[in-house]
């Protein structure tokens, strides 16, 4: 069986972890109180759609970017429950977070790699680090897991395409170079952050490991890398007084795709790194606590640019 033709195995998640191409198009239709737009389509054919929410004019806008890489669900899921938030003041659970005020703009892409996801199990919630490590790189034809590196893949010689890659191959979170970019994903977000050049731009992932911010740091300046570690310094502050379990250290990273958006739209690259939930990590979390977590941080965030 090639890896196109692969199903992924569902998993049963609450319904405020929509992670399913039914939920998403469930979802995108109720969104009538933002502009939905399709701002491109994936390697594999596959409609990328952005919501907009107009606050007030003199507001900033905060960005959020889900779904980069597909085995990384808590970040879709996060991003349709802030759109809930705008919509009725409370997420998918019922919760509010009045801190994600609906005067701020936002502009959201809740699944870049929608070709990803639809290769993915819809959540890693109680199962094991190594379900996962057949998932992320991808497992090639003679059944092994592929070396992880930085570069592309051929699809024809995997067994299980991995989540970080869309249908062509393309190792989307690599792109660091703005005069080539490779993949129609990153060339769809880029135009999009270059149109409405959000203040701060926040892109989810997940892994299985504490909570962790990221400062994404190719082609951003230094003055800007400062207002990187003010933000996460703020979040980690939060964190603590709130007794919320996060990694203290902030890395820096030049290889990731998410630098751009400062490149291309002016933005302060953010980068969150959410549990997966998998029962042998630091963070054993539920689907709920995962997506507190993440709206946690989106508060923090909005809370920044609400002054």
């Amino acid at each position: 069986m090639t890896a196109q033709s692969r199903r992924p195995p569902r998993i049963d998640t609450p319904e405020f972890w929509p992670a399913t191409f039914d939920r998403f198009d469930e979802l995108l239709i109720g969104a009538y109180h933002c502009t939905v737009e399709h701002i491109g389509t994936s390697a594999g054919g596959r409609a990328i759609h952005s919501l907009t929410w107009r606050g007030r004019d003199d507001m900033p806008t905060l960005g959020l970017v889900g779904g980069m890489h597909g085995h990384e669900p808590p970040g879709v899921a996060a991003c349709f429950n802030v759109v809930s938030i705008l919509r009725s003041g409370r997420d998918l659970k019922g919760e509010s977070w009045p801190e994600i005020t609906p005067e701020l703009n936002y502009v959201i892409v809740p699944l870049l790699n929608p070709d990803a996801r639809a290769r993915m199990p819809n959540s890693f919630v109680g199962l094991a680090k190594q379900d996962i490590l057949h998932y992320d790189s991808g497992m090639t034809l003679e059944g092994e897991r592929r070396e992880w590196s930085d570069e592309d893949c051929d699809p024809s010689q995997m067994m299980i395409l991995g989540g970080l890659f869309n249908d062509a191959g393309n190792h989307v979170n690599r792109e660091t170079d703005p005069e080539n970019l490779r993949s129609p994903e990153i060339a769809a977000i880029m135009s999009f952050v270059a149109d409405h050049k959000p203040d701060v731009v926040l892109e989810f992932h997940a892994h299985a490991a504490l909570p962790m911010m990221i400062c994404p740091t190719n082609l951003v300046p230094e003055e800007v890398q400062t207002r990187q570690e003010q933000i996460c310094a703020g979040v980690l502050e939060r964190a603590q007084a709130e007794d919320i379990t996060f990694n203290e250290k902030v890395p820096k990273s030049e290889k990731l795709s998410t630098s751009l958006y400062y490149h291309f739209g002016g933005s302060v690259p953010i980068l969150y790194e959410s549990p997966q939930g998998v029962l042998d990590s630091p963070c054993p979390w539920t689907h709920e606590q995962i997506i507190d977590t993440c709206l946690f941080v989106v508060s923090c965030l909005a809370a920044e640019l609400s002054g």
